[in-house]
């Protein structure tokens, strides 16, 4: 099944030749080359439409230097970018010079067959360059060609957010010290608690003040007749006041969103407690100080764009996504700069871009049509750079930062943020503000629409205040402002009932203990919450040979671990907690879900991240690992045996359960006795068939093993039908990319599936080759493929989710096939965990190979 909705970019690279131990699928080079005319050779490019909206896909053979593409669709005489933002190409991936065998598409919801599409590149240098018309086939659902139909390809991409904007104040150095010095710290042990507890989950995305109704409590699940002077709300494992309308007809607390790799969802969590819970009080504001009136504020207008994924930047723990292209083609970002003080000189903007080739970067920056200054930059870093400007440039409103390199066709970076630091007048923004007063000054808070505005103290932001004595005035243009007298300074909130938010999101809370240390569980398996059903059968399968099973929704592991926030780090905190802390540490843990590289769906293509993974970075690309959710000491080994179905539906687990006990059935008397295949590719810069040759020889004599090399006449022919004689193990060593052996042509790929035929003699295969197991992307890997393969295909597969060299994984794959044909062991993910601990140093092979399947399968 596909899973690309609007845009989907397929991992395919070449191998180096000049070297015997070159990554599998690599290129590299740092230096920028002459290109000719075409830097990208096309083996397909097609579209398709059922009327509404165009599904269109492409398929390269190589590129060379190739940042990415533009597609435009083109009706009549007027033609149109169908995306702002750019597709990226495999440079981006790989920042190679060449790499071959890659496949893309997109999704255009304006598009039907009186359009077609021009699809252009765009490379290191510059150059661009475009290919014939596509014009779209009609098909009567575009489900069989994109894998959903238009109507859910519209509703995904109308839920792309790539970008990002909000305000922050500039506080002075007393206030903020105060802020900081009285800020809560979070409290895992009371949230541990919390979770317990029956109750509902709020969603708030942005900085506001929120009601949520009695009715919206009772649908997500809260019991609104529990006396709501006991109602407790709480962030972080922390109260939080809030206000209770009577009877319990709502609730009201200011709230914020947050920005992490995973999430922009903050969760607060409504309980029902044994004793009062915390409210919003009342203060007054008098007079100290004299009428003196301060004008304005300092505050901060941040933006980012998330519209590229770049795996080949290298820079810790921050996200891969970034925004636009710049080049020596001006771009322009439009940003509203309300309430601007003219009366304050000067102000600031802090500019970041991320150089994506290895020239020396010399960006234009010009604000409003003046120029303001140069950016420059190095090669592949991350680049801040401050400009102190003349207010007198802004406008009030609507300003416009246009960014052009000219350092030559070569010099190309990506937009990542920019913050623009001035004085905002105390004008109400959509009625309503975030702002400080100053110390002994006294202000006037204007631009409401109403005179129904409350004005909240929010300096300790987990215990807001409201003031109860200001005076609203109306003013000349029939707005209403507000009166702040001189004080202490303060951290304020200001909103009229109109601007009031909903929540979110609002949610049942299910109460769970993850934290019980009793336990005596040998297999945890982490589920997406849909599934949970499939995912206790999986459970009670493995319970019937007489083995301690737990499930564990994985939002109850955000709950406990995380205060309820997605996040990658609280699925490897909890399983280290279950290392340490529990009764008996488990050995096998096993994800239900997909995981995905745009956990946030930036690109639109989908909400597929379900268990989510760590992202790491290895030495060619940072990639997806399962390992690392399991690696306590970094040594780039799990201590946990672990596996995982990337389902993205119910069915698919239910399959996969159906194949692994099929597979069960058999393995104690037809195991090895079924054979194993060989299958290697041409000899381009590493002895494959020699691999084959030396990870043969550590199995049995007796066992049948079937070597068949690339080269060999009908070697693809004889490899599907030797596949679907049903041999034990399946094993390539080989050049390789996400859905194929070898390229141009292919050995064997995920269109060759659809051939096998094997049934219930499903195989185990183990790919010594690149991204092949590259999970992460919207499209599923000849790994997922191969597993969910309806009647035949595998029952589980071992691949790599990156870029590795083929004689560490020779290393790996010969201690693997070695205990495979001489030992005890019993379970699959066994036998990988102990293959890797042969590696000798690096964390690349170890984190990068997983297993898509059930470490607990037997294989004996």
């Amino acid at each position: 099944m596909k899973k690309g909705l609007v845009v989907v970019v397929l991992l395919s690279l070449g191998l180096l030749f000049h070297t015997p131990i070159s990554a599998q699928n690599l290129n590299k080079t740092n230096k920028i080359e002459s290109f000719k005319k075409n830097s990208v050779k096309y083996i397909r490019a097609e579209a398709f439409s059922d009327g509404s909206g165009v599904w269109l896909e492409w398929e390269t053979e190589f590129e060379r230097g190739n940042l990415g593409f533009y597609v435009y669709r083109v009706v009549g005489d007027s033609r149109e970018l169908v995306s702002s933002s750019l597709i990226p190409g495999m440079y981006l991936q790989m920042r190679d010079a060449q790499i071959s065998g890659q496949k893309y598409s997109t999704f255009d919801e304006k598009g039907d067959l009186n359009s077609y599409y021009i699809i252009e590149s765009l490379n290191i240098n510059g150059e661009k360059q475009s290919i014939n018309p596509v014009f779209p086939k009609y098909v009567g659902d575009l489900t069989a060609v994109a894998g959903s139909s238009s109507e859910s390809l519209k509703i995904e991409s109308e839920k792309a957010n790539p970008f990002i904007l909000r305000n922050e104040n500039i506080l002075p150095k007393d206030l903020q010290s105060e802020v900081e010095g009285n800020r809560p710290q979070a409290d895992a042990t009371t949230q541990r608690r919390v979770a317990a507890q029956p109750g509902v989950k709020i969603g708030v995305k942005k900085e506001g003040f929120y009601r949520v109704s009695r009715a919206e409590l009772q649908t997500g699940g809260f019991d609104v007749n529990a006396p709501s002077a006991f109602w407790q709300l709480y962030k972080d494992g922390v109260e939080q006041a809030i206000i209770v309308a009577p009877n319990g007809d709502y609730i009201e607390f200011y709230g914020n969103g947050i920005d992490t790799r995973d999430t922009d969802t903050q969760i607060y969590f409504l309980t029902v407690g044994t004793e009062s819970g915390k409210r919003i009080g009342t203060s007054f504001l008098r007079s100290i100080g004299g009428r003196v009136l301060s004008n304005s504020f300092l505050q901060t207008i941040f933006y980012k764009e998330r519209t590229n994924y770049a795996t080949n930047i290298f820079n810790g723990e921050a996200e891969n996504f970034f925004g636009r292209v710049i080049n020596n083609t001006p771009t322009t970002i439009d940003l509203n700069l309300p309430a601007v003080d003219f009366s304050v000189a000067n102000f600031s903007f802090d500019l970041t871009i991320q150089g994506v080739t290895p020239a020396t970067h010399q960006i234009r920056v010009t604000l409003n049509n003046v120029e303001v200054g140069t950016l420059t930059a190095s090669g592949f870093a991350s680049r801040t750079q401050r400009f102190d400007i003349p207010t007198s440039v802004l406008n009030s409103g609507a300003n416009s930062l246009t960014l052009q390199s000219f350092g030559g066709t070569s010099d190309i970076s990506l937009f990542d943020n920019i913050k623009i630091n001035y004085a905002s007048r105390y004008q109400a923004r959509q009625n309503q503000l975030s702002f400080y007063t100053k110390n002994y000054k006294a202000s006037y808070l204007s631009g409401f629409s109403s005179p129904n505005i409350r004005v909240f103290d929010i300096t300790y932001p987990d215990s807001p205040r409201v003031f109860g004595n200001l005076a609203i005035e109306q003013t000349t243009n029939n707005g209403y402002q507000v009166y702040l007298p001189a004080n202490r300074g303060r951290v304020m909130f200001a909103v009229e009932d109109s601007a009031i938010l909903a929540a979110a999101s609002i949610t049942p809370n299910s109460p769970s203990a993850l934290s019980n240390v009793t336990r005596s569980t040998q297999l945890v398996v982490i589920s997406y919450k849909d599934w949970l059903t499939e995912a206790n059968n999986w459970a009670n399968y493995r319970r019937s040979q007489g083995m301690n099973v737990e499930v564990f929704n994985v939002d109850d592991v955000y709950d406990e671990f995380s205060f309820g926030a997605k996040s990658r780090e609280a699925v490897k905190s909890f399983l280290e907690y279950t290392q340490n802390s529990w009764q008996t540490r488990p050995g096998y843990v096993l994800l239900m879900g997909d995981a995905s590289y745009d956990p946030r769906n930036y690109r639109g293509a989908g909400a597929f991240n379900f268990v989510p993974t760590m992202m790491v970075e290895t030495i060619y690309l940072e990639t997806g690992s399962d390992e690392a959710l399991a690696d306590f000491n970094n040594d780039g080994l799990a201590e946990i045996a672990i596996g995982r179905i990337p389902a993205q539906t119910a069915s698919d687990i239910t399959q996969a359960l159906n194949k692994v006990s099929t597979f069960e059935q058999t393995v104690a008397t037809q195991g090895l006795s079924r054979g194993v295949i060989f299958a290697s590719d041409l000899p381009n810069g590493y002895d494959f068939a020699g691999v084959s040759n030396r990870l043969r020889s550590q199995l049995p004599p007796s066992v049948s093993s079937i070597m068949i090399n690339r080269g060999e006449p009908d070697a693809r022919t004889r490899l599907i039908n030797e596949i679907n004689n049903g041999r034990f193990i399946v094993n390539y060593t080989g050049h390789g990319n996400t859905t194929a052996w070898a390229s141009s042509p292919t050995f064997f790929g995920s269109a060759d599936v659809a051939n096998l035929s094997n049934g219930n003699k499903l195989s185990i295969f183990t790919m010594l080759t690149c991204l092949n197991g590259y999970f992460i992307q919207n499209l599923d890997s000849l790994a997922e493929t191969l597993l969910k393969k309806q009647n035949g295909g595998a029952v589980a597969v071992w691949a790599s989710s990156g870029e590795t060299t083929p004689d560490i994984q020779e290393i790996m794959a010969t201690r693997f096939f070695s205990q495979v044909g001489g030992s005890n062991t019993m379970r699959l993910g066994d036998l990988i965990k102990d293959a890797k601990t042969v590696i000798p140093g690096g964390r690349d092979v170890r984190l990068s190979w997983v297993l898509l399947g059930d470490p607990t399968l037997k294989v004996r």
